[in-house]
């Protein structure tokens, strides 16, 4: 092992708590980076990189209705107040 290395030790709940304690971090850096945008739409790309998912995943979501993109000329965006509602 290198030295900054360390195994952690802990049961169930701890490990369900600092993941949701993570989680809950990451989703509000998140909302402060998406309430910085002023309502302007997304590109999936960006979706991606605020949600830190693939395309890929922005793609299914669209399939599945998760998100409803809207087409302008060969580009796709997504409105912003459908992302942030995808996080609440």
């Amino acid at each position: 092992m290198k030295k900054n290395q360390a195994v952690l030790l802990m049961n169930q709940e701890s490990f369900i708590d600092e993941i949701q304690q993570v989680l809950s971090q990451h989703k509000a850096e998140i909302v402060k980076a998406l309430s910085k945008r002023n309502d302007a739409p997304f590109t999936r790309e960006e979706i991606a990189k605020y949600l830190k998912v693939s395309q890929q995943t922005i793609i299914n979501w669209s399939k599945q209705g998760i998100l409803n993109p809207v087409f302008i000329g060969s580009r796709v965006y997504y409105k912003s107040e459908e992302v942030n509602n995808l996080l609440k």
